[in-house]
């Protein structure tokens, strides 16, 4: 994460570099420490800034950059579509959207449905994610809510064979 475009083209480089396949900003942290800096969910505020930034760090490098978001900053402000649109612009080639707002942190329960309306609208595949703790979630929410991958994380930390599971069921 990071809110300086020079410093994240520079780190985008170094990723590469190294031979990583592609360079994933976070724009889902909710953290205090991190959205004060304007880092995190607050770079998802302003997506005209945010595209300014994600332009820098697609003209960086050749392999791809994406993005993990959050439905937006409240109930009031979830503009997912909005910063999925700068990403495109911007040259991003997929975005991961965790169904939680900035405010709810990791409280209450994933909208799907409202990740389920972005994908409807997006130019770019859209990863799921939130609340996805068995296989047939995973497999379920991929075919309801027309997806293009399903991002599983706490759910692995009990199951680590999720993945193998998911993949069976689908």
């Amino acid at each position: 994460f990071g809110e300086d475009a020079e410093i994240l083209s520079v780190a985008c480089k170094q990723i590469e570099q190294l031979g990583a396949d592609f360079v994933d900003l976070n724009l889902g942290c909710p953290v205090q420490k991190v959205v004060k800096k304007g880092a995190g969910a607050a770079l998802c505020r302003d997506p005209r800034e945010l595209h300014r930034i994600l332009s820098a760090m697609v003209q960086s490098v050749k392999i791809p950059v994406t993005i993990k978001i959050r439905t937006g900053w409240d109930s009031e402000t979830r503009n997912a579509l909005e910063v999925v649109q700068a990403a495109a612009d911007a040259g991003v080639r997929w975005v991961a959207i965790h169904g939680r707002t900035r405010a709810q942190g990791y409280s209450g329960n994933a909208d799907w449905e409202f990740i389920g309306e972005v994908k409807a609208k997006s130019p770019l595949p859209i990863i799921g994610n939130g609340d996805v703790l068995t296989a047939a979630q995973a497999v379920e929410r991929y075919k309801t809510y027309g997806v293009d991958g399903v991002m599983i994380g706490r759910g692995a930390l009990r199951n680590p064979f999720i993945f193998e599971q998911a993949r069976a069921l689908l």
